[in-house]
């Protein structure tokens, strides 16, 4: 009977790394396509400074993910999917706002829901700030953000 459990318990177990491998590998691969867009010169410039944002964001998540044992695949698919979508859906609400007025208030949703929702605590702000500020990108977003989170904030808004 005991033998029967054991064999139970790590078949599943076994099954739950497969399922996280399969998440890290799909992240993986998202990243490896930012990658290839930020340096492909025949791409329009700003979009590869996008994809250079979405890759150091992924990159950033991996990299503070092997310090918080509590960080999973799972929240690595859910942040990275997040994020994709946060830089889409800003870049969309800019393309809608009418006059700059408009705009200047998308721009700040945008900031404050990124900086106001940390994933890590990273008390490294020239790092994680690298984009915030920089006027030579046009996603002013910090790289430690809970991107579930902050999409979740960005949605609650009212857009008229």
């Amino acid at each position: 009977m005991n033998k029967t459990l054991l064999t139970i318990a790590l078949c599943g177990l076994f099954s739950l790394n497969i399922h996280a491998q399969q998440i890290f590998n799909e992240v993986k691969s998202i990243q490896k396509n930012f990658l290839t867009i930020k340096q492909d010169k025949s791409k329009p410039l700003d979009e590869r400074k996008v994809a250079s944002f979405k890759w150091d964001a992924v990159e950033y998540m991996l990299y503070k993910a092997k310090d918080d044992s509590t960080f999973s695949e799972r929240q690595l698919g859910q942040q990275t999917m997040a994020m994709t979508e946060f830089v889409n859906l800003y870049f969309k609400r800019l393309s809608e706002a009418q006059n700059k007025e408009k705009k200047d208030i998308a721009i700040a949703r945008f900031k404050n829901a990124s900086i106001n929702n940390s994933l890590f605590q990273d008390m490294d702000k020239e790092l994680v700030l690298a984009y915030y500020d920089n006027p030579k990108f046009t996603t002013p977003f910090s790289l430690d953000t809970d991107w579930v989170k902050a999409l979740a904030e960005i949605r609650s808004k009212s857009w008229e």
